[in-house]
């Protein structure tokens, strides 16, 4: 029996009547990270958060990180939910240059599923991927596809 602080009467409590949540065990989700966002490149077509929102292409973005946020690395990985590029791309296949803000040895990689040609390119380290790159036109690592 548990004491009713607010009145002072005893009251009984009712047992096993809540729901427990149950645990799936210790899974590191996705986080998402713009502290390196990189809104000056590719130069003369700069690639902005503005811009996205004026394409209609932001919200599909937002909409995509929500999905992404329920994976692990390993499961967005293995899902093909995200391409890990490992090193950055040559400078014959990519309009974008590797900022000095960025550490020369990170695993980059993009974000597609966002309609079409738009990637987010970009880096992750543990369970984080940081965004450096709106690209709407798929020319981080132009390939056929985005010629």
């Amino acid at each position: 029996m548990a004491r009713d602080r607010s009145r002072g009467k005893v009251r009984a409590r009712k047992e096993n009547t809540r729901e427990e949540r149950k645990v799936l065990g210790n899974r590191e989700l996705l986080t998402f990270s713009f502290k390196f966002l990189d809104e000056t490149q590719p130069k003369g077509k700069e690639e902005t958060l503005q811009l996205w929102q004026d394409k209609g292409i932001l919200k599909l973005f937002i909409n995509r990180l929500k999905e992404l946020s329920v994976l692990t690395r390993d499961e967005a990985l293995t899902q093909k939910q995200l391409k890990n590029y490992g090193d950055f791309p040559p400078k014959d296949k990519t309009d974008f240059f590797h900022p000095a803000h960025v550490d020369d040895n990170v695993a980059w990689g993009v974000i597609e599923g966002i309609g079409g040609l738009p990637r987010v390119a970009g880096f992750i380290q543990e369970s984080t991927f940081y965004v450096v790159f709106l690209d709407s036109n798929h020319r981080f690592w132009i390939s056929n596809f985005g010629k």
